[in-house]
């Protein structure tokens, strides 16, 4: 049994407006009753309308931490290096939203709140269907927060690391979608700067995917207009992830352009495709090797070989120098198209191709098979993405060793005739 009795703990909760008070006192006859244990508090008051987050916060003494300035807070569905990310309820509208409560450590500064604020105000402007609309952004007791469309679905993330790696089909869906957004936020002058498999959700009842975390993207140096703006997201604000991260964005985050964004694409798609990421080792070691190491051969689970085009669409997105991948996303979107079993050619007559239909793009990718030889890339432990880092010197030395023998062989042969 909690602390506080039943009547004090449910005296907080219509105090609160919680629970109605036809509702409260039904839980009240029944722990009145019955020396009810904590589990079975949290069956009654769920019963009674609370959600299971909502009966555990109570139940520990702290009913009044899930009123959070306008918003009711019903679960909490995500953590991460800024903050806590929260489904709430609007009190005003009853709109469900996503909330992200910012740390007080990293929004404690009056500029960085005011820089944070600026940023949501152009951003939230944008209504586009794959990208995940800003609400409301404030400051609650100190707390910045920012109140997005609450999607009820999984990130491709998650998805990948408790499921294993998309289809073909699937991950070509993703990546047009994904496209489109950064087609819509190129147009405005943004740039994500963190496209990632966990900025990526899809919803649950269209399938649609969506791009989350715009609120945190930096503009293009061409639409800034004063010096100020130009360093809009310099601090407080996460500027990229080592695994999905661009050459150019490692070593100049605030000079980047949407072809970083492309690049970070890239990057999800090979992640969707074989579980990983294209390069594996410590944080360090993985900005190195996008800005050097080759990119690793794309073999799906399996020993499969991707379909014609897919692997040349990857190789373009993820090329070292900018000015070699792809320069818009909608140059991506008419190379995703194309690459389709079946997809439509332009009129001989007229040079027009009809547009499929969005649920259908990628449909006929599903069970195409394309038998390879190489081995397929192990799959890495569900704790972490990466691995110990190869020894290039040591492959080189193998192979040194096997063409001097080889040659060695040779000579031997041919003197001996």
């Amino acid at each position: 049994m909690p602390v506080q009795t039943a009547d004090t703990l449910l005296a907080e909760l219509r105090r609160h407006k919680l629970l109605t008070d036809e509702a409260a006192a039904c839980v009240a006859a029944v722990a009145h009753a019955h020396n009810l244990s904590p589990d079975a508090w949290v069956t009654h008051l769920v019963e009674a309308g609370l959600t299971r987050f909502q009966a555990r916060t109570a139940l520990d003494g702290a009913a009044e931490s899930l009123l959070f300035g306008p918003y009711i807070l019903l679960d909490r569905v995500g953590d991460g290096g800024m903050g806590v990310v929260f489904k709430a309820r609007q009190t005003r509208t009853g709109r469900i939203d996503a909330l992200k409560v910012l740390r007080a450590d990293k929004v404690g500064s009056p500029t960085v709140v005011r820089r944070f604020l600026r940023e949501i105000e152009v951003t939230s402007r944008m209504e586009h269907p794959h990208i995940v609309r800003a609400y409301d952004a404030g400051v609650v007791n100190s707390q910045l927060y920012l109140a997005t469309e609450f999607v009820d679905g999984t990130d491709l993330g998650t998805r990948v690391l408790s499921a294993g790696p998309v289809s073909v089909a699937d991950a070509c869906l993703v990546a047009y979608h994904a496209a489109l957004a950064l087609a819509h936020i190129h147009k405005k002058g943004l740039v994500h700067r963190d496209v990632k498999p966990s900025n990526l959700i899809r919803d649950r009842l269209t399938g649609a995917v969506k791009l989350l975390d715009l609120g945190l993207s930096g503009f293009n140096r061409s639409v800034l207009e004063d010096r100020d703006a130009m360093t809009l997201t310099r601090d407080g604000v996460v500027l990229g992830t080592p695994d999905f991260m661009a050459p150019e964005q490692i070593q100049n985050p605030h000079s980047v352009d949407i072809r970083a964004d492309l690049y970070g694409l890239g990057c999800t798609l090979y992640f969707l495709l074989t579980g990983r990421p294209p390069y594996d080792g410590s944080a360090v070691e993985k900005m190195y090797r996008h800005g050097s190491a080759p990119l690793p051969t794309l073999i799906l689970p399996g020993g499969l070989l991707p379909p014609p085009g897919l692997g040349e669409i990857l190789t373009r997105l993820l090329a070292k120098r900018p000015e070699d991948r792809f320069q818009t996303p909608q140059e991506l979107i008419d190379a995703l198209l194309a690459i389709r079993p079946g997809a439509a050619t332009p009129n001989p007559d007229t040079g027009a191709v009809a547009a499929p239909a969005l649920e259908t793009e990628f449909g006929p990718m599903l069970d195409v098979a394309h038998p390879g030889v190489a081995t397929p890339l192990p799959r890495l432990p569900r704790a972490h993405l990466g691995t110990a880092p190869v020894s290039w010197l040591a492959v080189a030395a193998v192979a040194l060793l096997f063409c001097l023998g080889f040659a060695a062989a040779a000579v031997y042969f041919t003197r001996g005739r």
